[in-house]
């Protein structure tokens, strides 16, 4: 006796899986962006580096299951440390991106050198003769 989902069941899924893609694709897109550090892309590297040493919190040989729950755990720890530690404006306009919508720059924004403007100034010193 197999049970169908129910419509809501199947809705809170889809958001998941949604949301997961959309994270996902996050990283991809902060990883490759200049304006996030060096040392702050390490942390998906380090997560995928733990992943794949034979060193390993819980062994997944004597735990069944916790041995790679462990493993996952540490994988979304690293990414979700990795989106905290980027810089919040360059997060929220690609999160903006991603959501099909662009917002104007708030204040606290990393600006990027596409939004600066370029201009020349000269010093007025009041004390200098004319």
């Amino acid at each position: 006796m197999s049970e169908k989902m129910s419509p809501p069941d199947l809705g809170k899924t889809a958001g998941v899986l949604n949301s997961l893609i959309r994270q996902a694709r996050l990283v991809w897109r902060l990883l490759r962006d200049g304006r996030v550090s060096g040392w702050v892309k390490l942390l998906p590297v380090a997560g995928i580096l733990y992943l794949l040493s034979p060193v390993d919190l819980l062994p997944d040989i004597t735990l069944p299951g916790l041995g790679e729950m462990d493993d996952l755990a540490v994988i979304l720890l690293a990414l979700k440390a990795f989106i905290d530690l980027s810089p919040p404006g360059v997060v929220r306009e690609h999160l903006e991106t991603l959501m099909g919508r662009r917002g104007k720059p708030q204040a606290g924004d990393d600006l990027s050198a596409d939004s600066c403007i370029d201009g020349t100034y000269r010093v007025l010193d009041k004390n200098a003769k004319k």
